[in-house]
């Protein structure tokens, strides 16, 4: 196997466990929480709120605009 497959093969299982762990929390709420309520608490503070602006802006910037 290539390095390409293995990243590639780890960031989808990664992205499927996520999958897997929202459907468990709305399946299950009272042993884990929903993505919905996880999302909420998180946000409710400012912080928080630019924390992950500028972690969105910067996966972006430094992994969608190649060559730039």
């Amino acid at each position: 196997m290539t390095p390409d497959v293995v990243i590639t093969s780890l960031y989808l299982l990664c992205v499927l466990f996520g999958f897997g762990l929202a459907l468990y929390g709305r399946l299950k709420p009272e042993q884990i929480a929903s993505l919905d309520d996880l999302l909420h608490h998180i946000l409710r503070h400012r912080i928080t709120r630019i924390s992950l602006f500028v972690l969105w802006w910067w996966t972006g910037w430094h992994f969608l605009m190649p060559g730039v």
